[in-house]
């Protein structure tokens, strides 16, 4: 089984690829940010847990400090996407929107993330062993340029993305979150996410991406809001048990969940993964 515990990272930065720490490090950027999760693996189809990574760059102002009496957290503002697009990776940069922008995260060798023409491909290898490891590529979403206001995605389905590539190892696993504001912890990260207004050990809903959704076949995955293919209906659990909410979105995001065994660090989890086309559908 995969222990998933909770981890999160928090982070505003300017366009383009980043890529941030793990556990215990600490940042000193605001932005979009939600935390990890306890889920079930164990198969390439089955299902894990989630967190986000932060990013690095310069940074915005925290409209408050989460967990401190009488703090101010979460978004009081979401802005209207400019369009559907959130990354094409048709440029260098990674063809992103206006307040958009792309973090790598995990333990050492962490993914790399390099972008290609129409798509970023991501890539990773970690030794499957007794610690635990959370391995992830995501794209944080800010409404402002400060990085206060989340993203209100409410008059659209959902988020899809074109998929294509491997995940190969005994018991390596992927699953994909749609974060937002009522799922992210403010205190879980250093300093708080100015956009976080969930509970202590808030964490994202998670959708299970099946071994058969990952090959060398481009696979347009679309993953609605709520309802049946949601995150949380076929990958685990949400804190707050609760749909994400899609007027208050701050971030999408692809983990590798690794199994924990005592195995001497004999077997791997392999990721080779090429996304493209992430936008809002209806």
């Amino acid at each position: 089984m995969t222990d998933i515990r909770k981890l999160a990272f928090v982070g505003l930065m300017s366009l383009g690829f980043a890529t941030v720490g793990s556990a215990g490090c600490s940042s000193s950027n605001n932005g979009s940010g939600t935390g990890g999760s306890k889920g079930t693996g164990g198969t390439t189809s089955g299902a894990g847990g989630t967190h986000t990574g932060g990013s690095t760059g310069t940074g915005g102002t925290s409209t408050g400090t989460g967990g401190a009496a009488g703090a101010t957290v979460g978004c009081g503002i979401s802005d209207v996407p400019a369009s559907a697009d959130i990354a094409t990776f048709a440029t260098p940069d990674g063809g992103i929107g206006s307040m958009f922008g792309t973090f790598t995260y995990g333990d050492t060798p962490k993914p790399t993330a390099t972008p290609g023409t129409g798509m970023v491909t991501v890539m990773d290898t970690v030794q499957i062993d007794s610690k635990a490891h959370y391995q992830g590529f995501g794209i944080y979403l800010n409404g402002n340029a400060a990085g206060t206001d989340c993203v209100n995605g409410s008059s659209f389905t959902g988020i899809q993305f074109d998929l294509s590539g491997s995940l190969t190892g005994t018991g390596c696993a992927m699953v994909f979150s749609i974060n937002d504001s009522e799922h992210a912890d403010p205190a879980s990260s250093t300093p708080p996410d100015p956009k976080a207004g969930g509970a202590a050990g808030s964490y994202a809903p998670q959708l299970a991406i099946t071994a058969s959704q990952i090959s060398s076949t481009v696979m347009t995955i679309k993953v609605p809001f709520t309802g049946t293919g949601s995150p949380a209906f076929s990958g685990g659990a949400a804190s707050p048990a609760t749909a994400v909410d899609p007027t208050k979105l701050t971030g999408v995001q692809w983990q590798m969940a690794v199994p924990v065994a005592s195995d001497g660090g004999a077997t791997e989890c392999v990721w080779n993964l090429n996304i493209a086309n992430v936008k809002f559908y209806n």
